[in-house]
């Protein structure tokens, strides 16, 4: 009769034999992917690039910019309401962009121009090169300028699917630099270089399985990584207890001995042993990389915090005018590099992002200016996104991050912010920006789940270890490296194991 420990090793074998070159291609990959530049430009990304101006009176304003964008986008205005804009240059021209929702997020929409009110979008060639050169500079030469339907090798992640169609504007820096610029918007949202390209390749391409003719279909692409991670979980747990098992003293020829493995066996059996919870977490933890949930806004939260539809026409002030009064107070005398409008609690407002790196609010009726929201506004918008039968237990300002928002490899999130504590029965979250009160961040029972099963045990991004580098790094590396003397031992040995067999007389 065939023992549970031999149905093990048998297991642990033939599941090895299949998967063991997956395995080790994850953990060699994973190291490519701690140094991987996440191509998405972040928000702080895309003021940094902006360059200061000074706004006058040949500027046609926020309201006569929205008409001529709602003319501009004709029948599908109706689908794609602008909630909000932004007042910026685009090379030396300064632009009005104005922004529809899309899920938990905005997107640009539509461009205008500052002077003409011509509407700009498509966007042309020059413009999207005018783009990219707020990121390389005005020295390399443009080598080729492509229009895409659809991201390309680098920008295949589905959460980049909504910016295209985009130009892709590539240099001859010295970095051979990519630029990805919205067609709609004429923003620069991604940026690939060749150590991109090389991490790429060698990292999320074996790691998330980024073949176009299986990420084109969903379905499948998104249950083979169940499937193929499930069986890492089932490989890593045979493994284990096969290993405990042979390290269990045994009698043999009169006295009790540890099996005497050898060579690559071995190394194998240590490796193995030692790092098999790594394995079994790991591939655990991929599987709902495609299940869980993040903590970005949900779908209508921003709306609830807008607490109406855009009033354009409750625009007063120009941006002169609001920029005015704002430095005949306390504000500072910096030139702003980018002016939006945004609305909270059923009143417009300008949001001044000014070179010295201050943010400041103006109200654009009244033209009264202020620093950050109120608790109390604060309240009544989380009131609405929630709902007056859920009890708000606190509201507290926050300027360093949690275990539930804080920033990825790559990510960011916006600090200071408002953090609401609900009392429901999932203790829900909700993170507001300090200055503009815009949904930041949302966090349930499911966001924790994810948190804590996913990231935590997949990228160790524990508060106390991934904000202190190169400790992390020193941390993750040791692990994976394990993982590939694990892994890499168990490959050799199905390639001998496969040898005898072909080699074996018939």
């Amino acid at each position: 009769m065939t023992s549970w420990t031999h149905l093990t090793y048998l297991a642990h074998r033939w599941i090895g034999t299949v998967l063991g070159v997956v395995v080790f291609g994850w953990f060699a990959s994973g190291i490519a992917m701690l140094y991987y530049p996440w191509p998405l430009v972040t928000e702080s990304g895309e003021l940094a690039i902006l360059h200061p101006f000074e706004p006058d009176s040949t500027f046609i304003g926020f309201p006569r910019a929205w008409a001529a964008a709602t003319r501009g986008l004709g029948k599908r205005g109706a689908d794609a309401a602008l909630v909000s804009g932004r007042l910026q240059l685009l090379g030396d021209r300064p632009v009005y962009q104005f922004r529809r929702d899309h899920g938990g997020e905005s997107l640009p929409a539509v461009l205008v121009d500052a002077r003409s009110g011509v509407v700009l979008t498509p966007v042309s060639p020059a413009l999207a090169e005018a783009a990219g050169r707020g990121i390389v500079g005005a020295e390399p030469n443009v080598v080729a300028l492509d229009l895409l339907r659809r991201g390309d090798r680098y920008m295949m992640n589905g959460e980049y699917a909504a910016r295209f169609p985009a130009y892709r504007v590539r240099f001859d820096d010295a970095r051979h630099t990519a630029v990805y610029v919205d067609q709609r918007g004429g923003n620069p949202f991604g940026v690939v270089t060749r150590l991109t390209r090389f991490t790429t390749w060698t990292g999320t391409v074996p790691h998330w399985f980024y073949f176009r003719w299986l990420y084109d279909r969903s379905a499948l692409w998104n249950w083979a990584i169940i499937l193929i991670a499930s069986a890492g979980v089932l490989l890593g747990l045979t493994g284990i207890v096969w290993g405990v098992v042979q390290l269990l003293p045994r009698r043999q020829y009169g006295g009790r001995q540890l099996p005497a493995y050898r060579g690559i066996s071995r190394w194998h059996h240590l490796a193995g042993t030692s790092f098999g919870v790594l394995v079994v977490t790991w591939c655990l933890s991929g599987v709902w990389q495609n299940l869980g949930s993040g903590n970005s806004p949900r779908a209508g939260q921003a709306a609830a915090v807008r607490g109406a539809p855009a009033r354009w026409d409750a625009v007063r002030l120009t941006e002169v005018e609001a920029l005015a009064r704002l430095r005949s107070g306390k504000g500072s005398r910096a030139s702003p590099v980018a002016i939006d409008l945004l609305q909270f609690d059923g009143r417009p407002g300008f949001e001044i992002h000014q070179a010295d790196g201050r943010t400041a609010w103006a109200d654009a009726e009244s033209g009264e200016s202020r620093g950050e929201i109120p608790q109390v506004l604060v309240r009544a918008a989380a009131r609405r996104v929630m709902g007056d039968s859920v009890p708000i237990r606190q509201v507290e300002r926050i300027t360093a991050y949690d275990d539930d928002y804080y920033a990825r490899h790559g990510r960011e999130l916006r600090l200071p912010a408002w953090r609401v504590t609900f009392g429901d029965r999932e203790a829900s979250l909700l993170y507001l920006d300090a200055v503009s009160g815009r949904p930041t961040g949302f966090v349930d029972g499911g966001t924790r789940r994810s948190r804590w099963w996913r990231d935590a045990l997949h990228s160790f991004d524990y508060r106390g270890l991934a904000t202190r580098r190169p400790l992390w790094d020193i941390v993750m590396l040791t692990l994976l490296a394990g993982g590939l003397v694990s892994s890499g031992t168990g490959v050799v040995l199905a390639l001998r194991r496969w040898r005898r067999t072909w080699s074996a007389p018939g």
